[in-house]
């Protein structure tokens, strides 16, 4: 199964002018636990709630004198739309994180969560049934003809 098919397409974005308070507003407003921070119309980072609590620990400052520019740049992981959800899986377990930006070229699509994957988990099996038994379909009747 593709990551397209079980990612979340409705993302939040911020821009990197701005401040903290306003990604946790939309975080929480929204009830998610990531926010796409954007610089020119492109995604330029990501806010996860883990980050969020991690700049106000670290400057003992409030929310709102904290600025979206203070984090840093680029997207530390990414996954592709087409990519398996298999090997989403292993990304983010690899970089210990709960959620991947779903990127195409320069454009966020969605966002693939664990939570994402969770629900989708029996369609996610059922296709990987599936697979194997045309996997093992093609591979007999190929070996007839020898």
């Amino acid at each position: 199964m593709l990551v397209k098919h079980v990612m979340t397409e409705d993302v939040e974005t911020v821009p990197r002018n701005r401040t903290l308070d306003e990604a946790v507003r939309l975080m929480l407003g929204n009830g998610v636990d990531h926010v796409f921070v954007v610089e020119d119309g492109e995604p330029a980072a990501m806010v996860t709630r883990r980050k969020a609590l991690m700049a106000c620990y670290k400057t003992d400052a409030p929310v709102s004198e904290i600025p979206i520019s203070g984090f840093s740049r680029g997207l530390e992981s990414r996954v592709g739309p087409n990519e398996t959800v298999l090997i989403a899986v292993g990304k983010l377990q690899r970089a210990n994180l709960n959620c991947l930006p779903v990127v195409n070229g320069m454009t966020v699509e969605g966002v693939l969560t664990k939570d994402d994957v969770i629900s989708n988990i029996s369609s996610i099996t059922s296709d990987m049934i599936e697979g194997n038994k045309r996997k093992d379909e093609w591979t007999d009747s190929s070996s007839d003809g020898d």
